[in-house]
């Protein structure tokens, strides 16, 4: 499972990007920004890119793996039965 290392909206307006410069300037659509906001790190790798260069940071400052045990069971599993 992947999680967010960092507050990314508080990130965010610490380099001047809220809400309102996001969507004035595309940069972030509203869906992205409400994903920020609840954690959620489904985001597509073009969202990740702008991220990191808006942030000036790479993907390993951003987020981390974290293995489950829903990961073990749906896909660990599956690679060890063959």
């Amino acid at each position: 499972m992947l999680e967010y290392k960092i507050d990314i909206i508080k990130e965010l307006e610490n380099v001047g990007v809220n809400t309102t410069v996001a969507r004035k300037t595309g940069v972030f659509g509203q869906e992205t920004m409400r994903k920020f906001r609840n954690r959620d790190t489904s985001i597509s790798l073009d969202n990740l890119n702008r991220l990191c260069c808006i942030l000036e940071m790479q993907p390993r400052d951003i987020i981390k793996y974290v293995e489950t045990d829903i990961d073990r069971e749906k896909i660990i599993s599956k690679i060890s039965e063959i």
